[in-house]
């Protein structure tokens, strides 16, 4: 079975993978028209629709960017789950659960100083109302906390489980990961 897998020219043409290399960022800039007809060969996805998630996911990272609690739990589905940077998971019940999670999040943040860089990787549909997103967030001059202090420069991998439920789409699942700044 495993020789199967590794010969059979499907799973080994580099070509066929729509995924970025970790460390890259070559294809962060293309148009979402070279995506769009390898997100799945099952599931295809309307441009429409990549459009739609896209904006969806920009709006999120420019909420981020103003440390808008209000706005990022608006986009999010009122369940939705996260696991933060930490490992821990955080399901909310409601979306002032979600307010709640974002505002202890950027109590500690100088807000004027505080600006990451969020770039559009990868998007992927696993069915017609499900699509993955990972975008990489970059702090490239670090987080500055009040009080003066600062957490050193660093990105985070951050995908998003987005789902359409009746012709909207929210985030309804979100997972962070640290990684060595890209």
């Amino acid at each position: 079975m495993w020789i199967l897998l590794f010969t059979n020219s499907t799973y080994t043409d580099s070509s066929e993978h729509t995924s970025v290399p970790s460390g890259s960022n070559e294809y962060a800039g293309r148009s979402l028209d070279w995506q769009t007809d390898r997100l799945s060969t099952t599931n295809p996805v309307s441009k429409s629709a990549v459009g739609s998630v896209r904006g969806l996911i920009e709006r999120w990272c420019a909420a981020y960017g103003d440390l808008n609690e209000k706005e990022l739990a608006g986009l999010e589905s009122p369940d939705i789950e996260i696991v933060d940077r930490f490992g821990e998971l955080h399901v909310a019940k409601q979306q002032r659960d979600e307010e709640r999670f974002w505002a202890e999040g950027f109590e500690m943040i100088r807000r004027d100083d505080f600006h990451p860089v969020c770039t559009v990787e990868e998007i992927r549909s696993t069915r017609p109302d499900v699509v993955i997103v990972h975008a990489d967030i970059s702090y490239s001059a670090g987080i500055p906390l009040k009080g003066g202090d600062d957490i050193p420069a660093f990105s985070e991998i951050h995908t998003f489980i987005v789902s359409r439920d009746e012709a909207v789409w929210r985030i309804a699942g979100h997972d962070i990961t640290k990684r060595a700044l890209q």
